[in-house]
């Protein structure tokens, strides 16, 4: 660590936010992350179409030859796909696929082939990551996610399914995925209801903003940063709050997570911290 860095560290976090917000109010612009209380009755801004906005494919599209030399590699899998080559030594991208691999090997286990639900998975990127991680593993793969990046998948992976509706939730799964995605929905609890009755085995929710103590609350995110030229509402979740109403659903927590993602979201009343969720179904959900 440079002694710039443990200077840093040594700083209270609040002094750091005041500071933080103070360069941002002398510079004019909207903090990235924003705390909004409520869910907006429209999205925040006018900028892009929230997910679905041409920006976000192009990113992808952008950083898929980075993302295919890394995880066609033998290499670490600390390697971003949303960012460009960053290299291969991030410890938290490590840290998300690594337990993303101990989910789907508890799925997997003594079976040859899968059922895979990826809900919010974009145009697959988590299809190639199985495959890195268990290629002995036969996968039947299915992703939802918005039309501009559902379309793209098709064309990248024709051997699998890909929807921009909610009929992939009319069967059930061996595994259901849903990294980075569920807190996006303004029903997340309905969603995750869907989820649910979609497992019949194990069912991973996981890349989610986490508080302990603050009730659920909504935020805006603004990626500017990475090429995205939108903006989008989102969740930050109570854990007891999404615990209880995984159990209500019949969803039994086997395993948690916490994977090393802490944005800060200005002027929320707690900070969080990305974690990640392991269930099985148990069939007694109501």
């Amino acid at each position: 660590m440079s002694k710039l860095a443990a200077l840093r560290d040594r700083v209270p976090a609040p002094v750091r936010r005041l500071a933080s917000e103070g360069r941002r109010a002398l510079s004019g612009r909207k903090p990235e992350w924003e705390y909004l209380g409520a869910w907006p009755a429209q999205q925040p801004g006018t900028a892009g179409n929230g997910w679905n906005d041409a920006s976000v494919l192009e990113t992808y599209r952008k950083h898929w030859p980075s993302f295919l030399r890394h995880v066609e590699g033998v290499g670490p899998m600390g390697f971003w796909y949303e960012v460009g080559d960053t290299g291969d030594s991030d410890l938290v991208a490590h840290n998300i696929y690594m337990s993303y691999a101990y989910a789907l090997g508890r799925a997997a286990y003594g079976r040859a082939e899968l059922s895979l639900l990826d809900w919010g998975g974009g145009i697959g990127h988590y299809y190639l990551v199985s495959k890195r991680l268990m290629p002995e593993l036969r996968l039947e793969y299915h992703c939802k996610d918005v039309p501009v990046l559902a379309e793209h998948g098709k064309t990248l992976f024709p051997e699998a399914h890909f929807y921009a509706d909610a009929s992939c939730l009319e069967r059930q799964y061996d595994f259901v995925l849903a990294s980075g995605s569920m807190h996006y929905s303004e029903d997340w609890r309905g969603l995750l209801e869907r989820l649910a009755r979609a497992t019949r085995g194990y069912c991973l929710l996981t890349r989610m903003p986490i508080v302990q103590q603050a009730a659920s609350f909504a935020f805006v995110q603004r990626p500017y940063r990475f090429g995205y030229q939108t903006e989008y509402s989102s969740w930050c979740l109570n854990q007891s709050e999404l615990l209880a109403q995984a159990a209500h659903h019949g969803l039994e927590l086997v395993h948690a997570f916490v994977l090393g993602e802490a944005p800060e979201i200005v002027r929320a009343p707690e900070q969080n911290a990305y974690r990640g969720f392991l269930f099985k179904a148990t069939g007694r959900g109501r």
